[in-house]
């Protein structure tokens, strides 16, 4: 919220920067002002008694501001504390922190820096979303593969009850969303079968190694050439979940604890 400027000229900041209005001043700057005039005044011309007691007014009227202000902060603080604290169990869609839209639940809270943050897991799943697409409806199988920094093959498996089903209908899920999936060294590529859940899988994208999620909008006639068909010699991946902190003002959905 901007400041609304006084029309005594006694607001804003001077030309070097320093504040010149006595609202600005915290307690302990005044006093460390207050001292250092009375240390430097005239002896032959002392501050005069009247303009000691205003000065000493000021001194209480920044003190009563101050004393405001924690006891504000401390309300604001307890309140956000109240309402981070009854998100646990639940499931939120969120911006984290760094930088992701994520979906997930509520596993604990942790004060940081004088502010809640929550603390969200979850497991790889995919789901239909509604964002722009070409799948069509059916059930749709997935493998997510990625390489360590010693060449190792490691991949994720979407199949059976993980398998993806869609009705194909446009704003509901002509697009399938795969979210938390694991921070990887190397990229993550992500093939997928036909409608039917019929082999081969063929690429249909590819996303960084910290990147969480993916959103699969093509039709099976659209998937690369490429195909995968050494599933064999994968080593299934322990790492199936995905943890994240959220800032309590960057939540934007919330469904009840569990």
């Amino acid at each position: 919220m901007s400041r609304i400027p006084s029309t005594n000229g006694n607001t804003g900041t001077s030309s070097s920067g320093l504040p010149r209005s006595i609202n600005d001043l915290d307690l302990s700057t005044f006093l460390n002002l207050m001292i250092t005039e009375l240390q430097n005044q005239d002896p032959l011309n002392p501050l005069d008694n009247k303009d000691m007691l205003a000065q000493i007014s000021q001194l209480r009227e920044v003190g009563a501001t101050d004393r405001l202000t924690q006891t504000l902060d401390s309300v604001l603080l307890g309140q956000n504390i109240s309402s981070a604290t009854n998100l646990i169990g639940a499931d939120i869609a969120a911006l984290s922190n760094d930088g992701q839209n994520i979906e997930g639940n509520v596993q604990r809270v942790e004060i940081i820096n004088g502010s809640p943050t929550l603390h969200v897991e979850e497991s790889v799943h995919g789901k239909g979303a509604s964002s722009d697409g070409n799948v069509q409806a059916g059930t749709y199988n997935y493998r997510v593969l990625w390489q360590d920094d010693a060449g190792k093959l490691f991949g994720i498996e979407l199949s059976g009850e993980d398998a993806v089903t869609t009705t194909g209908k446009k704003g509901v899920d002509q697009s399938i969303r795969i979210n938390n999936l694991p921070s990887t060294e190397g990229v993550k590529q992500i093939y997928r079968t036909d409608a039917e859940g019929e082999e081969p899988y063929r690429l249909v994208g590819q996303i960084n190694g910290e990147q969480s999620n993916f959103v699969d909008g093509l039709a099976d006639s659209d998937r690369s050439s490429a195909e995968f068909d050494r599933w064999s010699e994968v080593l299934r991946s322990t790492n199936t979940k995905r943890s994240y902190e959220v800032q309590l003002e960057n939540v934007r959905d919330i469904r009840p604890p569990r």
